[in-house]
């Protein structure tokens, strides 16, 4: 006569809590198992992860001056020796009038050396030797908009009172293509990051996976679902990419550091300088990263043997 006593199917077992309690036990055994392996999938996982984050603060750093640079892009308008400053402030008042202009100052000879005894700091000497002063009185104009500085320089040239007309779009664009190809770069290199530290994770895994592939047969058979299966690895997964997030983050914050300080040396630069919360955001994706890698890289693995 059969049996018609049947167990409770195995995913049933036990509460919740008790059930979470030894997912994480049979997570943390697997680690172990694994012993130098696991150590070596943290190691990579927290060195990609790390050339990641080292590759978003610099290139934060390079948005930063590229930012700063479109915010200062001006045009410089030098005035012909003969114009007089009554007629200098009554140009003024007409360019600061035109609809692509935000603001025009008027600098003198004077006011030129001074700023460029400042910007030259211990030549003085030499400044001041010169018999004349070589600069000319300028007008220094700040675009609403860099777009219509071409506009703009155009506009300019043709005033008779304007000898000369100079301004740093070509620098922007410049510095833009430059963040481009930056991105680009850092983009590969860091894909490449991230593929060994998916192939090592998935290797170890697989290993784990495949010491145990006798227990997941039986633990199927007696009614063991893909998914209770299937926690344990997700959960090492993420474990080793949590914890090479982590400790990418703890060696970011030296490098964060001694790029502030080498950016503050110089005062141009200053502005690249990313802040604190810029850094945060970067550990925030790191970890996030890290353990979406963790757990694709452990569903990748274990899905081909939960087929009995």
């Amino acid at each position: 006569m059969p049996n018609r006593i049947r167990s409770r199917p195995y995913r049933e077992r036990g509460s919740p809590i008790r059930l979470s309690r030894k997912i994480l036990v049979e997570t943390w055994l697997n680690v172990r198992r694994n012993g130098v392996y696991s150590v070596a999938c943290i190691a990579v996982a927290g060195i990609s992860l790390l050339v990641f984050g080292i590759f978003l603060l610099l290139d934060g750093s390079v948005n930063n001056l590229v930012r700063n640079f479109e915010e200062r892009v001006g045009v410089s308008a030098y005035l012909k020796e003969t114009v007089t400053p009554s007629q200098a402030a009554a140009l003024q008042a007409t360019i600061v009038t035109w609809p692509q202009v935000e603001s025009v100052n008027y600098v003198s000879q004077e006011e030129a050396m001074e700023a460029l005894m400042r910007d030259l700091a211990g030549f003085e000497d030499v400044l001041t030797s010169l018999m004349v002063n070589p600069l000319p009185a300028s007008l220094e104009i700040k675009p609403k908009n860099p777009q219509v500085t071409a506009v703009l320089v155009a506009q300019l040239k043709t005033i008779p009172e304007i000898d000369e007309v100079q301004y740093d779009a070509a620098i922007v664009n410049n510095l833009i293509a430059f963040a481009s190809y930056f991105r680009i770069a850092g983009i590969l290199i860091s894909l490449l990051f991230v593929a060994s530290t998916w192939f090592l994770l998935s290797s170890s895994i697989r290993m784990t996976v495949y010491a145990r592939k006798e227990e997941i047969e039986i633990m199927k058979l007696v009614g063991a679902t893909d998914s209770y299966i299937r926690y344990p690895f997700i959960i090492e997964g993420i474990f080793y990419g949590l914890i090479g997030a982590i400790t990418a983050s703890i060696l970011l914050v030296p490098v964060r550091s001694v790029l502030v300080a080498s950016l503050q040396q110089l005062s141009f630069m200053s502005a690249m300088a990313p802040d604190s919360s810029y850094q945060i955001w970067i550990i925030l994706v790191l970890v996030a990263v890290g353990s979406f890698l963790g757990a694709i890289s452990a569903n990748l693995s274990i899905r081909r043997f939960l087929h009995v």
